[in-house]
């Protein structure tokens, strides 16, 4: 009996050290493992991303990829985070993805970088391209993606039928696509009704608001843009426009926007809704002053 449990021990040892053995094949063919970018930037609130690692060549057993992460003005755990530096691609497999996931500060900064390199390979030989610098571009510093969501406008308005009511309504603003011309330099905003306070038309409108970032005094300006269409009603529209309380020239209608509350005061002047038919104006419909937005979420 004791032979047997012997025996039973060295053959369940056997077993593991061939099941261990058939876990650790690595490929023994010619393949070559690179990064298929030696650059790239993403925002500071991206997240997760991903770094494509790719593989050539003879390919029929495991691939063991290990990475080494060097730091320039970014810093590991803090500005970005890697839950592993191993990976392990299987046979036949091209392509494995190397992932980090960046840490959105809410700070204004610098851009910050690192470079993830190909420190060891096992079951193949390292390529070219074995370094990508990774940029982090911070997303705080100009407020224009921060601005997207839902706002209250308010002020006081006069129409054909009523004078200095107090208005406040809902407006959603989103921001241009990346890659666009009006990225970082227009909002689109949205709302019912709102800005003519005799409510005789259920206006729809959408308009525009030009987005500017002082960044040597750290200052976010938006204006509401004039002389476009920005509702309809059968064969009539309405344009904004700026008239002056203190005689300037400007027609643009421009606010400032405070970080700490979260708030846009406009200029002290009116906002005017002229409403047009065939291009032209028929009558003034409305006029606001003393608006401010606020970003509610």
């Amino acid at each position: 009996m004791n032979y047997l449990k012997i025996y039973t021990l060295l053959l369940c040892a056997v077993l593991i050290a061939a099941c261990s053995d058939d876990e650790e094949q690595f490929n023994s063919g010619a393949a070559t493992v690179n990064l298929q970018e030696t650059a790239m930037t993403v925002k500071e609130s991206a997240g997760l991303c991903t770094v494509p690692v790719v593989v050539t060549g003879e390919h029929t057993g495991t691939i063991r990829v290990t990475f080494e992460l060097k730091d320039h003005n970014a810093k590991e755990d803090e500005n970005y985070i890697v839950t592993t530096k191993t990976l392990l691609i299987p046979a036949g497999q091209e392509t494995m993805n190397f992932e980090f996931k960046t840490v959105d500060d809410k700070l204004v900064n610098d851009d910050r970088s690192f470079d993830v390199e190909i420190a060891d390979v096992k079951g193949a030989s390292i390529g070219e391209n074995k370094r990508l610098t990774v940029t982090i571009k911070d997303n705080d510093s100009s407020f224009y993606e921060t601005l997207s969501g839902t706002w209250i406008f308010t002020g006081t308005a006069s129409a054909t039928n009523v004078s200095n009511v107090p208005v406040g309504f809902s407006v959603r603003i989103n921001t241009a696509e990346e890659g666009t011309e009006a990225y970082e330099h227009y909002l689109v905003c949205s709302n019912k009704n709102g800005f003519d306070p005799d409510n005789d038309i259920e206006w729809e409108f959408s308009w525009r608001l030009h987005y500017e970032y002082d960044s040597e005094a750290q200052k976010t300006y938006l204006s509401i843009v004039p002389g476009e269409d920005v509702a309809s009603y059968g064969p009539y529209t309405i344009r904004f426009r700026r008239l002056a309380l203190d005689g300037s020239t400007s027609d643009v209608y421009r606010g400032e926007y405070d970080v700490e509350t979260k708030t846009v005061t406009f200029e002290n002047a009116n906002l005017i809704g002229d409403m047009y038919k065939d291009g032209l104006i028929q009558i003034q419909k409305f006029r606001l002053f003393g608006c401010k937005m606020e970003h509610i979420r």
